[in-house]
């Protein structure tokens, strides 16, 4: 542990050594958390981002934990190993590892009308089924743009529409919800906005929708289930959902960050009401955890695990891919059930992404090789959260599997 200045500002540092599995000993461990540390240091100081949290995970097991930074400004409380972070959008990869798990053991039929589990959403134009929901297929939407339907609205009447639903969206922004189904109300009457499995569209609803079909599947609430099939199958023993009211131990303080304007803190956000779809505090090492146990197919089988573990579009062909994985924006040919990919040459990394009120994470596997990376930061708006993970997969890669 040391302290170093930057910019006028002492910065905690900690770092948690870690063996590796076959010895390859404390010189190969001192060389990863040295040029790990020195990469997080100079990112801090380049960006202006609060706190870093990192893991790294190799053949099996974590290897790195390591925190940096500011879990507090305001307070000066240093950033540790157990300060617990937003997931965001991470949370979609354990929620569809939770259905697919229920889907293998056949309490929960993919291509069944969701009704089945979930009465209280109603039925649509078109029928919805679980698979439609992982996949992002659904035609339920994702965030509204109601300053561009503003702008679009052609009457009083069309604007005093828009106007209305963009006040009930809001005000779930600031709602404390305990259960998966009420959060439904603020969208479950709107129309779809395409056939189920005629397009693609990312929608954090649609997620909340497969945590009511969770809890339905799996008889008992969401929040039972995700503990039991996968937080502690996993391991993930600082991962809970995200209470605004509740007292948590080492939660960090959220931030955002805009262009060269000071740092603020997050804007006001009570994430229940999209716990299923990015409502989690976790740390980077439960991160990696998730992500090796999902790799070693201690939630489903091999065959799951390869329908979760591929693009959806037939296109999306490591030999035609953009030789930058950098690109996360979300698409079908960068997401399979629940799991998202970022071509990296003639290969393929997948994971997770996530941004959100006072929070940026990432999550990155690489199939072949069982590197795993996890970056978690208390601060929306760090525009270097792809990059310094392409850095730190750089120095993992160079350091782990080709030692000396």
């Amino acid at each position: 542990m040391r302290k170093l200045n930057r910019a006028g500002c002492c910065l905690l540092l900690m770092a948690l050594p870690i063996a590796t599995a076959d010895g390859r000993g404390s010189a190969t461990t001192q060389q990863l958390n040295e040029q790990v540390a020195d990469a997080a240091l100079a990112e801090l100081a380049e960006s202006g981002v609060p706190s870093l949290q990192i893991a790294i995970g190799f053949e099996g097991q974590v290897v790195f934990d390591g925190a940096y930074g500011l879990a507090d400004v305001e307070n000066d409380v240093a950033a540790t190993t157990h300060t617990r972070y937003r997931t965001a959008s991470i949370s979609k990869w354990m929620t569809a590892a939770a259905a697919m798990q229920l889907a293998e053991a056949g309490k929960l039929d993919l291509d069944a009308p969701i009704q089945h589990y979930c009465p209280e959403f109603p039925e649509k134009r078109w029928t919805i089924t679980s698979r439609h929901l992982l996949t992002h297929t659904s035609g339920i939407r994702h965030y509204a743009d109601y300053d561009a339907e503003l702008r679009n609205a052609d009457t009083d009447e069309q604007r005093a529409d828009v106007e209305r639903r963009r006040d009930r969206d809001k005000l779930g922004e600031y709602a404390r919800h305990t259960d998966v189904v009420t959060p439904l109300e603020n969208f479950e009457d709107e129309p779809l906005e395409f056939e189920p499995g005629s397009a693609w569209q990312y929608t954090s609803l649609g997620y909340r929708v497969l945590g009511c079909v969770i809890r339905g599947a799996a008889k008992r609430s969401y929040r039972d289930a995700m503990r039991e099939i996968v937080f502690d199958t996993a391991g993930m023993t600082d991962t809970l959902a995200d209470d605004a009211w509740q007292i948590v131990p080492h939660r960090a303080q959220g931030y955002r960050m805009s262009g060269d304007d000071p740092l603020r803190r997050a804007d006001m956000r009570d994430v229940s009401e999209n716990l299923p779809a990015g409502g989690h505090l976790a740390t980077a090492k439960d991160l990696v955890a998730f992500a090796l146990a999902f790799r070693a197919g201690e939630f489903v089988s091999d065959t799951y695990l390869g329908l979760m573990s591929r693009p959806l579009s037939a296109a999306a062909d490591p030999a035609t891919a953009a030789p930058s994985w950098r690109d996360a924006i979300p698409s079908e040919d960068k997401y399979g059930y629940g799991v998202m990919f970022f071509p990296d040459g003639d290969r393929w990394w997948h994971g997770h992404t996530g941004r959100q009120a006072g929070a940026s994470a990432i999550v990155l596997q690489a199939p072949d090789s069982d590197l795993t990376i996890a970056v978690m930061t208390n601060a929306k708006g760090w525009r270097g959260f792809i990059s310094f993970s392409s850095r730190l997969r750089s120095i993992a890669e160079t350091v782990l599997q080709d030692p000396g």
